[in-house]
């Protein structure tokens, strides 16, 4: 089983690895390596659409999404030249089921989905292309997670009839309208009943298969010392670039302290300016029988401890100032007996946009 299993995993990455050659091939390449170009059909709205797969120049636009006309001489020639034909289907003619099963079922993993397709579909085997993709494998439990699509014969009868009446053999059923690039092997089409692609000009493909080969290995053993030159280039140009963007660097870290600095004179000065100013207009506020023995500005605030011989007057006075605002006594007023006056811890709101106007 380990052995199959390896030879699955090999088979699935020649299929990637010779796909992805191949779509960085001119497709005048491509189709001789292949034996001719591929053909794509589009079966939507119970009708067959040529796709632009496998055309060029004014063969797309000429045929792209159009209906076929099995009656139309050049769709017919496009067709009969295709190495090989794709039927593409519309999203609502296909499903897809996640399911579980034990890794030991990939040995012989289409005959398990047959044989499971009744427990997870509403199908029977019968029923149904299908073909599946193997997301993970889970060797901690032993199981492998596995997308199966499906589409149901009857979806799809129609087309296959039209293309059988006419003598077009497919090579492969896919999903078309999704961007996973797993789903991009997918093909519904049982394996008995697809056509093998058409091998013409193989001593051709031989031969361009070696050019190929020879290709890639010069590129591959290119002198190295052109690379090895190149990089020393590209690295003192890199080591100039550093030096530069660290010069740059610490100017603009000293511009930086600069501000901040000049910023902070700013504020300081600004600062003053507003403890000046407040300080000017409680003098001038507060009457001679009161006098201050402690003043504060915090977040906003003003805060003032004193005595007066009449506290309570103090509050309307300050309130009428259009610096202050919300004046109100923090603590109870005490009395003081030695002078007879009152204790009093006043704080008021500071106006922002009125404080520092004449700054």
């Amino acid at each position: 089983m380990a052995v199959k299993t390896l030879k699955y995993q090999w088979l699935g990455f020649w299929s990637w690895w010779s796909g992805e050659i191949s779509s960085l091939m001119p497709e005048g390449l491509r189709a001789l390596f292949s034996g001719g170009r591929p053909a794509q059909l589009l079966y939507e709205d119970e009708a067959l659409r040529i796709v632009n797969h496998g055309l060029s120049g004014e063969e797309v636009e000429q045929n792209y999404l159009k209906v076929i006309d099995f009656d139309d001489p050049d769709q017919k020639r496009l067709l009969a030249s295709a190495s090989e034909i794709r039927l593409c289907l519309e999203r609502k003619k296909y499903l897809f089921k996640k399911v579980t099963l034990p890794i030991e079922a990939e040995e012989n993993l289409r005959e398990v989905l047959a044989f499971e397709m009744d427990r997870q579909t509403p199908f029977n085997a019968s029923q149904v292309y299908y073909d599946h993709v193997i997301n993970g494998r889970d060797k901690q439990n032993r199981t492998l997670d596995i997308t199966l699509i499906l589409a149901p014969v009857d979806k799809i009868s129609h087309a296959l009839e039209q293309l059988d009446e006419n003598n077009i053999r497919i090579n492969a059923i896919s999903p078309c309208e999704e961007t996973d690039p797993k789903l991009n092997a997918v093909n519904l089409l049982p394996p008995e009943k697809r056509e093998k692609p058409r091998k013409r000009y193989r001593l051709i493909n031989l031969l361009l298969f070696f050019i190929l080969l020879v290709v890639l290995i010069g590129n591959l053993v290119l002198p190295v010392w052109q690379k090895s030159k190149l990089a020393a280039q590209l690295e003192d140009q890199r080591k100039q670039s550093q030096q530069q963007a660290n010069q740059v660097s610490k100017l603009r870290d000293s511009v930086a302290n600069a501000e901040l600095e000049n910023r902070f004179l700013e504020d300081k000065k600004r600062a003053s300016m507003q403890i000046l100013e407040v300080l000017n207009e409680l003098t001038l506020l507060l009457p001679d029988d009161t006098w201050v023995n402690h003043f504060e500005i915090r977040d906003d605030k003003v805060h003032i401890h004193g005595q007066s011989v009449a506290s309570a007057v103090l509050i309307p006075l300050i309130e009428s100032s259009k610096l202050f605002q919300n004046v109100s006594f923090r603590s109870p007023v005490t009395q003081n007996k030695k002078n007879k006056t009152e204790r009093f811890h006043i704080s008021a709101e500071l106006i922002s946009s009125q404080v520092g106007d004449e700054t």
